[in-house]
């Protein structure tokens, strides 16, 4: 029996863009931090299975970048995803912090993303992957934030410019959906020109409360404002996910590890 819940949300990709002939799914993974669900994350499978997505999105954190870093389980499940779907994958900052301080890590990033990418996976680092569902063409990009925007009781804030220094424009006639793994900077991102955002990072807020929320952020933030959820900013979207793991602090109260359903319609 799993100890994550499934979360399901609804996207319209009509309007300026050509409609879909038919719904169809896909799984968003965020935060999973190299925690198996079964042997061999059977249970997470099994799930995953039963959604039958046309494609998985990741926003990050799969594994743990820690002063042993973990990547076994991750690797596990990647190795199985791409035997049946499409991954995108864009980095998190556990990720990151691997990729940008060899000093410490030593080749333990370029090994894990040559393994991923050995088995299919599409590893964003600041680019994207175009791809056409029933003639309906989709831009799906990764996002690697500097590590600034990560700092603990950081003020930092990216502008939509910095993003498009970072990836270019986002595609025209494509329906446009970044991977970033940090939600606080949801405004940018819409301003960037992203139909739809997928992040994690705040585990939910940890402990949640009534009413209220999630308390905490990874960064010592009190009440982040996007926690978990679907949020709206004029016609963009985001959604936010709990993730599946935690570190550091395996603390969760009223929020349960989830994985994410989008049915786009």
């Amino acid at each position: 029996m799993s100890d994550f819940k499934v979360t399901r949300y609804r996207v319209r990709t009509g309007g300026e863009y050509r409609e879909l002939s038919r719904p169809f799914s896909a799984v968003f993974l965020s935060d999973l931090h190299n925690r198996s669900y079964g042997e061999g994350n059977s249970d997470l499978l099994r799930q995953i299975r039963a959604e039958n997505p046309e494609l998985i999105l990741v926003a990050g954190d799969m594994l743990i970048a820690g002063d042993e870093p973990q990547t076994d389980a991750a690797v596990a499940l990647m190795a199985e995803l791409t035997k049946q779907y499409p991954v995108y994958y864009a980095n998190g900052n556990h990720e990151y912090r691997m990729k940008i301080y060899p000093e410490h890590f030593g080749d333990r990033y370029e090994r894990y993303a040559d393994t991923i990418r050995s088995f299919g996976v599409y590893l964003l680092e600041n680019t994207c992957a175009r791809v056409e569902i029933q003639h309906v063409p989709f831009a799906v990009w990764g996002l690697e934030l500097d590590a600034v925007y990560y700092r603990r009781f950081g003020r930092s804030m990216p502008t939509a410019e910095r993003i498009t220094e970072l990836l270019g424009s986002p595609l025209e006639q494509c329906y446009n959906i970044l991977l970033a793994h940090h939600p606080r900077y949801f405004s940018a991102y819409a301003a960037w020109g992203a139909d739809l955002t997928l992040s994690g990072h705040l585990h939910g807020g940890m402990v949640r409360l009534p009413f209220l929320g999630g308390v905490v952020s990874p960064q010592f933030g009190l009440f982040p404002h996007y926690d978990r959820g679907l949020y709206r900013e004029n016609h963009r979207k985001m959604i936010v996910s709990a993730g599946l793991g935690d570190h550091t602090i395996p603390l969760r109260i009223n929020n349960p590890p989830e994985l994410v359903v989008i049915d786009f319609v």
